[in-house]
């Protein structure tokens, strides 16, 4: 029986003492309409131009970052969709907060829709193509405001495990469990180390465990240095794709491949499909793919993203469909239904509009 393992984490998170540490805050403001912007990543960067720490604008457009120290700090807003603004010097005192209001740039980010052959060409590093390098900045926003998004939130998510067909189709009701985690997307790898050592699967006594790459390990330098990168362009509905893939097959050594696709007019991530390579394609079952995964995202009405549905497919036996023989799965998922920001008063959780309902359906997803 093939199986995917999912890791679920609690982080208990101190209070910071703020009367003995340099801070900057304040709110991020839209330039044309002067209307704050939530969900926006404010990173303060120090006199060499390096990244210090970062945080997601609340809904109101509000932030607030510590230093490690006296010195002069830069900020940098970066919000989805559009360009980078960056502040003048901030210079910091021992102890001392202060206050900066930001101008968030106006001026929108145009996804290369179609790009020149050379641009589909796979490349190390997203940067090293234009047309790869827009795409990789819009979707390493996202990626980056999700993980931050997490780190200040507690969620309470359905988790399942049921038999699917190849179109998505649920064959039965399967194992349905309510759960709660904090301070980290229940969607996680395992760490950087082990699929280093390991790679995406993993047998076990009770079958095989397969792992999907989470934000941490997308925005890796292991996992940007170890896989190429290809603008894909996509289908009538004007998503835009950044494919991916790995350098090399180390033998049996199970790696990823699979697509970023983005919203090609807003900019914004929707999904990230995924297959795995080094597995052989269960041909001896039926017409199907090998075992594959899809991570949903969704903004928060607050403005920060989450993960909002995921699942890993894993081949598991075969029906008849009328003449022809298909692929049945092990499907493993979940989704968040309610979420809050750690700190917030009790039971103060909210739904998450495009989420919150009954356990989840079966959906009717295609092969990515």
């Amino acid at each position: 029986m093939l199986k995917h393992a999912c890791m679920i984490v609690v982080l208990i998170l101190g209070t910071a003492d703020l009367l003995s540490a340099q801070a900057v805050r304040g709110r991020l403001l839209d330039a044309s309409s002067a209307e704050p912007v939530a969900g926006a990543l404010i990173v303060l960067l120090d006199a060499d131009g390096a990244e210090v720490t970062s945080t997601v604008t609340s809904a109101r457009g509000t932030y607030l970052l510590r230093a490690p120290g006296a010195g002069v700090f830069r900020l940098r807003a970066e919000r989805i969709g559009f360009q980078n603004s960056l502040s003048n010097d901030i210079t910091l005192l021992a102890n001392e907060t202060v206050t900066e209001e930001l101008t968030a740039s106006s001026s929108a980010i145009v996804l290369p829709v179609l790009a020149v052959e050379s641009e589909t060409e796979c490349r190390v590093r997203p940067e090293e193509g234009y047309a790869t390098y827009v795409v990789w900045e819009e979707a390493r926003k996202a990626l980056e405001i999700t993980e931050r998004t997490a780190a200040a939130h507690r969620f309470e998510a359905v988790t399942y495990q049921r038999h699917v067909n190849m179109w998505g189709e649920a064959l039965e009701r399967g194992d349905v469990q309510f759960v709660s985690y904090a301070g980290r997307h229940s969607w996680r790898s395992v760490s950087l180390e082990e699929l280093e050592e390991h790679g995406y699967a993993r047998e076990a006594e009770e079958g095989t465990y397969f792992y999907g790459p989470d934000a941490e390990v997308l925005l890796s330098d292991q996992f940007l240095d170890s896989h190429c990168f290809r603008y894909r362009p996509g289908g009538d509905d004007r998503a835009v794709g950044l494919a991916f893939e790995p350098l090399r097959t180390d033998g049996d050594r199970v790696d990823v491949a699979g697509v970023l696709w983005l919203d090609g007019e807003t900019s914004r991530l929707r999904t990230l499909e995924f297959t795995y390579t080094g597995v052989e394609p269960p041909t001896h079952l039926g017409t199907g793919p090998g075992p594959y995964g899809k991570v949903v995202f969704d903004q928060l009405p607050g403005g920060g993203w989450i993960v909002r549905e995921w699942w890993i497919r894993t081949p598991i036996g075969s029906r008849d469909r009328g003449v022809q023989t298909y692929v049945t799965y092990a499907q493993q998922g979940g989704r968040v239904n309610r979420t809050e920001r750690l700190g917030a008063a009790r039971n103060d959780m909210r739904p998450v509009p495009s989420v919150y309902g009954p356990p989840p359906s079966a959906d009717s997803s295609g092969t990515p």
